[in-house]
């Protein structure tokens, strides 16, 4: 048992203490676990999710999901120019709803991004929501270490792309803006930091 929770802990999920006892924050860890791989999250450490487990245990960090992309942010529209659209977003397998732009500003542009750890608390209005306040970078997966995206409708590089609560007005200035309450807000920074912890400090976002 405590060796699953080694595994739980390496793979990102926090199992608590490995002390071998298969407690409700055990039992917690490993559904968050098996949501995150697509696994029926019903808290029994099987023989799918077992192998899923030392599969993750294996994984160098960083490596791409099959195809090269580890997540997808999903777009229900992309204005032409300038406008606000909305979207959902898949983060260590829970689902969360963002808006991106606004009446005069251009939405995130379509592409793969490479999604780092920006700054885990954050005090300014338009990247805070209930109190709670954070930001990660987005940055263009071509272009390593650039924090520039080029975005055709504009016809010019995005600058600062980044994911982040959607506080203030509503809408962002091209950021992927996350919205809800309080308590979505910190599961949601909780759940991207599980993610870069996972695949190594950093993982691939795919916006389409």
């Amino acid at each position: 048992m405590a060796s699953l929770q080694d595994k739980l802990r390496s793979a990102g999920f926090d199992p608590g203490r490995s002390d071998g006892v298969f407690g409700p924050r055990t039992e917690r860890a490993v559904r968050d676990f098996q949501r995150s791989q697509g696994l029926q999250a019903d808290g029994i450490v099987g023989r799918r999710t077992s192998g899923a487990l030392n599969g993750a245990d294996r994984m160098e960090g960083g490596r791409p999901a099959a195809g090269g992309v580890n997540g997808t942010a999903r777009l229900n529209n992309q204005p032409d120019g300038r406008g606000m659209t909305t979207g959902s977003i898949t983060v260590n397998g829970n689902t969360y709803q963002f808006n991106s732009g606004s009446g005069r500003l251009f939405s995130t542009p379509q592409g793969e991004y490479r999604v780092t750890a920006h700054r885990n608390s954050r005090s300014e209005n338009a990247f805070v929501r209930d109190g709670v306040g954070f930001s990660f970078r987005m940055e263009d997966a071509r272009r390593p270490n650039s924090d520039a995206m080029y975005d055709a409708r504009a016809g010019r590089d995005r600058t600062a792309l980044r994911i982040h609560p959607d506080g203030g007005a509503r809408g962002t200035a091209g950021c992927i803006g996350v919205v809800g309450d309080a308590a979505t807000m910190r599961q949601f920074r909780d759940d991207m930091n599980a993610e870069l912890r996972r695949n190594g400090g950093s993982y691939t976002l795919r916006v389409q």
